[in-house]
């Protein structure tokens, strides 16, 4: 390890994290995945069918939600058209994703 790479580690961090969850979602995305997190308790299937579908459509979302702050401290100057407040939205919303759902990240 370079020590320099300590001074702002959630960039080297994201560098590392961002490609992996990114091919992660594209498994997802193709079906190519054996699991599912047990979305059972999630406000968002209270009034909806269970399906093996629509659970992979929230866990795609959730996915994507999760890249955002790894994807934004790998090129910020892409989001330059996005206001301050939404970028730290995003990341904030994206980071507790995938804190909430770590544990879900396998195949």
């Amino acid at each position: 390890m370079r020590e320099e790479e300590l001074y702002d580690l959630k960039y080297v961090l994201a560098e590392y994290i961002y490609p992996k969850l990114k091919a992660f979602k594209e498994k997802v995305d193709k079906k190519d995945t054996p699991t599912l997190p047990n979305f059972k308790n999630e406000d968002y299937f209270k009034d909806k069918k269970l399906s093996v579908d629509l659970m992979f459509e929230f866990w795609s979302e959730k996915l994507e939600e999760m890249l955002f702050p790894f994807q934004y401290y790998n090129s910020p100057d892409s989001f330059e058209h996005l206001e301050r407040d939404i970028v730290k939205e995003k990341i904030k919303k994206g980071l507790e994703m995938f804190a909430k759902y770590f544990d879900d990240l396998w195949i």
